[in-house]
């Protein structure tokens, strides 16, 4: 089962004591952080300008020191929210993406160790002739190939080679992955047929992978849906400010603002929902 925790370290302590990347997490580096603050808070302050901005003004429509003060405090509150959501919604993006490129990549490995075995090789061999092939594949700094040198180099440390596998899976936070990682340990030490093992995981990975894919792409409208549903009011509420008349100054009322609170949490709320009903767990 996938697990994620901010109290994770970002890098763990391999079987052969180097360190290793921990998938279950990623943590923002301190650039990262501040750009995605600035740029989160300027939005947040401005749509929370937008919608709750200009009250307290006198009754000849100019502002006074209550307009400043509730001015602050709405920029300065919407604008630190939306820092802080976009920043474990950025963390949990990035870490996810670098999960899917690792399952990906691990795929292909097991298409490689299973032609490497099928061709009559060690289990060590075919590891070894997996890293080659991927490294053609991809680049020498691709994740499965980082992970396939560290799995290569502790057979040559001594270390037995199901330990290196249920490392990896136990750090991938990959479902997928640590499964595999318990099959081939126990496919391995009772001397069961590694290649027929590795075939049929590779297959049923590849199926499940394929699937998900195909469920992805099949949300991919109505999740640009649920984009528009929360852009739409913000867009139409600037047209509308910006056109002056009477709606700017009846949301300024009281019933107006309990009015826009009231729509602003609804829109929120819709929005939380649907990226619930849209994540995908395989």
């Amino acid at each position: 089962m996938a697990r994620s925790t901010t109290t994770e370290p970002q890098w763990l302590s391999s079987p052969i004591k180097t360190k290793v990347y921990n998938y279950r997490v990623y943590h923002l580096t301190a650039g990262e952080k501040l750009s995605y603050a600035l740029l989160a808070f300027a939005v947040g302050g401005a749509v929370g300008y937008l919608f709750f901005g200009g009250l307290g003004r006198d009754a000849d429509g100019m502002r006074t020191m209550a307009t400043s003060i509730v001015d602050t405090i709405v920029v300065g509150g919407t604008g630190i929210a939306a820092a802080w959501y976009f920043l474990k919604l950025r963390a949990e993006q990035i870490r996810a993406a670098k999960l899917k490129s690792l399952e990906r990549q691990f795929r292909d490995m097991l298409e490689s160790l299973s032609t490497s075995l099928s061709a009559g090789s060690t289990i060590v061999r075919a590891f070894d002739d997996a890293r080659t092939d991927l490294a053609q594949q991809y680049a020498e700094d691709a994740v499965i190939v980082q992970e396939l040198n560290t799995v290569v180099a502790g057979f040559h440390n001594n270390v037995r080679i199901e330990e290196m596998i249920v490392d990896l899976g136990e750090r991938s936070g990959s479902a997928d992955i640590e499964s595999f990682a318990k099959v081939f340990q126990t496919a391995y030490l009772k001397g069961a047929d590694m290649k027929e093992a590795v075939r049929n995981t590779h297959l049923v990975l590849s199926e499940k992978m394929a699937m998900s894919e195909e469920i992805e792409t099949s949300f991919v409208a109505s999740k640009n849906e649920s984009l528009i549903m929360v852009g739409l009011p913000i867009v139409m509420v600037a047209i509308l400010k910006s056109s002056g008349g009477s709606f700017a100054e009846a949301l300024a009322t009281p019933a107006g603002v309990a009015c826009t609170i009231v729509a602003v949490a609804l829109f929120v709320g819709a929005y939380a929902l649907s990226r619930k009903i849209m994540s995908i767990e395989m």
